[in-house]
């Protein structure tokens, strides 16, 4: 069968031509528009290594000017704190946390850059990392708060007891292997231009969002202050206990809040991780951007699909007689069916692999897509190898396996259309219409 459709391709070459050329500028324009998907999606899909579930986001929002005015004697501040006893209080929490700065790794829209040096006599030996800040409250267990685990040994990792706040810090997996190219590391000191610091601790990295990889990151605490709580609202992460209800949970919020500020000086919220992740910039955007390029991509795939149909519906036409001829002398229609559509998959993967020596010189030339999401100074965070989306081979892999499953499915349905409509046809109409 195999010899008899390429015997029946080469008489039809003029015709396959063309198709030839289309199918092999398809592939090329379709591998283009896949590779952000893939992108996109597969970084969508890199653990986030940190826990969500019973955990919410208690926000309040007030008049910060008003505060500053006198630290310690401020009103506010001291109301605020109250609040925050109050909320800590609550028999729903299992545990809590105040960010620092409005930086957490739940809730952050602003990214503070900190540099590490491995190499003090050398000042051009630095990696750039996301800095977080928490504020000290004395609870050692304030890593399970945030869901984060050890890197090394996978339990819930936990503060020394004779932590030094200020100076003592925790880094993501990402960062100790590039300082030390190793995560048993609890001991050992770094800088930045205007600290010494002493790591206590490796935990896994986390996605700053949904659609930028985990960055190399750090996390130190500080005392309470006036300026833990800076900026025009302040952001506890909960962890509830087991069972506990959000919308009561919220709503025993709401009154504890009620009974301490009388004048109504804080507004209170409450959100899931989740719901508080959106509220970003970065992930408001992320979300535009993606679903832009879905609309687009989607769009150009109809286009796509809608033009090869009727390359092969115009094809198909040109060749009733043949099926006329395979049905009189007793073919059936779905043997002639398979033999059109196996015609039409080889041609296509001939096209495919005369399209792949084009598309990897691009790539070599300007690189994969980058999902354009990321708010953060790509100059200063090189991809991490770890991650599939960022090896060579594999992403290349991957993006050519979904151009070309895209691509078999549009050829084999745009084959079978117009061949299966010509079957139906009488063998003697088909004959007397040449």
């Amino acid at each position: 069968m195999i010899t008899k459709i390429l015997h029946q391709a080469w008489n039809e070459r003029k015709h396959n031509c063309l198709v030839f050329g289309v199918l092999l500028l398809t592939s090329i324009f379709i591998w283009m528009i896949s590779d952000p998907i893939y992108v996109i999606f597969a970084t969508k899909a890199i653990p986030n290594n940190y826990e969500k579930r019973d955990r919410c986001c208690v926000k309040l929002d007030f008049d910060y000017s008003e505060m500053i005015k006198d630290e310690e004697n401020s009103p506010l501040y001291n109301l605020h704190s109250n609040i925050v006893h109050a909320i800590k209080s609550l028999p729903e929490v299992e545990s809590s946390i105040d960010t620092y700065m409005r930086v957490g790794a739940f809730n952050s829209d602003m990214h503070l850059i900190d540099k590490i040096y491995y190499d003090t006599e050398k000042k051009d030996s630095l990696i750039h990392v996301c800095q977080y800040c928490y504020v000290w409250e004395g609870d050692h267990n304030m890593f399970a708060t945030l869901g984060l685990k050890d890197a090394n040994s996978g339990k819930v990792l936990t503060v020394p007891e004779n932590i030094n706040t200020g100076n003592d810090i925790f880094v993501s997996r990402h960062a100790a292997m590039k300082l030390f190219g190793t995560t048993e590391i609890i001991g050992k000191t770094h800088s930045d231009p205007l600290s010494k610091y002493t790591i206590r601790g490796v935990y896994d990295d986390f996605q700053l969002d949904t659609y930028t990889e985990p960055l190399p990151s750090m996390i130190k605490f500080e005392r309470p202050s006036l300026y833990s709580i800076a900026g025009y609202s302040s952001k506890r992460i909960v962890k509830l206990k087991e069972g506990t209800s959000l919308d009561a949970f919220t709503q025993k919020v709401k009154e504890a809040v009620a009974q301490i500020d009388r004048n109504n000086d804080f507004q209170v919220s409450v959100l899931t991780l989740d719901e508080t992740q959106e509220e970003t910039h970065t992930e408001r955007e992320a979300r535009y951007t993606i679903n832009q390029k879905i609309i687009l991509n989607s769009f150009a795939l109809v286009c796509i699909f809608l033009c090869m149909l009727g390359t092969f519906w115009t094809r198909m036409d040109n060749r009733r007689s043949d099926i006329g001829i395979m049905r009189s002398m007793g073919a059936s229609r779905s043997r002639v069916v398979r033999q059109y559509i196996t015609e039409a998959v080889i041609l296509l993967t001939l096209a495919f692999a005369a399209a792949m020596p084009i598309v990897l010189h691009f790539v070599l030339t300007e690189g994969f897509a980058e999902p354009g999401v990321c708010s953060i100074d790509k100059e200063m965070f090189l991809p991490n190898p770890e991650y599939g989306v960022n090896n060579f081979y594999i992403h290349f892999a991957w993006v050519t396996a979904i151009t070309y499953v895209a691509m078999l499915f549009i050829t084999i349905v745009g084959t079978w259309i117009p061949v299966y409509r010509a079957t139906r046809i009488l063998p003697a109409d088909a004959l007397r219409e040449e």
